[in-house]
């Protein structure tokens, strides 16, 4: 079972590395699980579909909105100090819309795959003697996420844009059924073309 999703965690990457486009954005950022174990989150995003739609106001002749539909391959890590270590890949689809001043708002769905590594766990053998051992847990995660944040290109012709992104992580099996993860990712986007 793990070998499957592993394979099909492969084969929803490939489909965005697959692609003859490039990434159009590369990101960094703080990945705060519970918003204070600190870790690092790495993503690059593929634009599968670009439009604009023009809307008109009272105030304005025309507004013109961008909308996009990217898959995003992430990769990241967390450190709980007095708990575990969770590394993660979890490609993620997303929904951006954008308006002319830069402004813009995501939302979107990851699958993925946890692991997390258990510090100072120790063993009892037959004899009694006491060993340190490795222990950690292989998840099926996904994750739930909106983002705001403001493209500098826009304004200032800058190919940076900075973000916030409050996320829930939901990681099966676990006792009884699953475990939730809150986490907050501050992150800084650099555009690639």
């Amino acid at each position: 079972m793990r070998s499957t999703f592993v394979i099909f965690l492969l084969g929803i990457s490939s489909l965005a590395w697959g692609q003859n486009k490039k990434p159009t954005t590369v990101s960094i950022s703080y990945f705060g699980e519970m918003i204070t174990h600190p870790g690092l989150k790495l993503s690059a995003d593929f634009n599968m579909k670009d439009w604009d739609k023009t809307k008109s106001s009272k105030k304005d002749s025309s507004k013109i909105i961008n909308k996009s539909l990217i898959i995003s391959p992430t990769l990241g890590f967390y450190y709980h100090r007095r708990y575990q270590t969770g590394l993660f890949v979890m490609p993620e689809v997303k929904y951006k819309r954008q308006n002319r001043k830069g402004a813009f708002y995501e939302f979107g769905v990851g699958l993925g795959y946890l692991r997390t590594f258990i510090s100072n766990t120790y063993e009892v053998s037959a004899n009694g003697e006491v060993h340190k051992v490795s222990a950690g847990h292989n998840y099926f995660a996904t994750n739930y996420f909106i983002s705001f944040g403001k493209d500098l290109r826009v304004k200032k012709n800058l190919p940076i844009a900075y973000f916030i992104k409050p996320q829930f992580m939901y990681a099966v099996p676990n006792f009884p059924n699953g475990t939730g993860y809150l986490a907050l990712e501050l992150g800084i986007r650099y555009r690639l073309k």
